[in-house]
């Protein structure tokens, strides 16, 4: 079995994603929420860029505590604490 170059990745990769994002297709994923979430999980195992009709929207209260702890992580980089950590007391 031949190991695949990088430039025979970057074209299969380039083919992949030219067919996932065929209107076809993501009429065929879009219709059914079960096919949509199973393509989804197998391309993210594949390292495959999900196409603008598999990525996931947050919204309702969910959507808005995602958008205010990354807006609070991209300002406050050095806090990566979890969430209720209590530092050990100093002896």
């Amino acid at each position: 079995m031949n190991n695949p170059t990088p430039y025979d990745e970057a074209v299969a990769l380039n083919y992949i994603s030219d067919r996932l994002n065929d209107p076809r297709v993501e009429q065929f994923f879009t219709q059914n929420r079960h096919k949509q979430s199973a393509t989804r999980g197998l391309l993210d195992l594949l390292g495959v860029p999900l196409p603008q009709w598999a990525q996931r929207s947050f919204s309702g209260r969910a959507g808005v505590a995602k958008a205010a702890m990354d807006r609070f992580r991209g300002d406050n980089p050095h806090e990566r604490l979890p969430r209720g950590y209590v530092p050990p007391k100093a002896r």
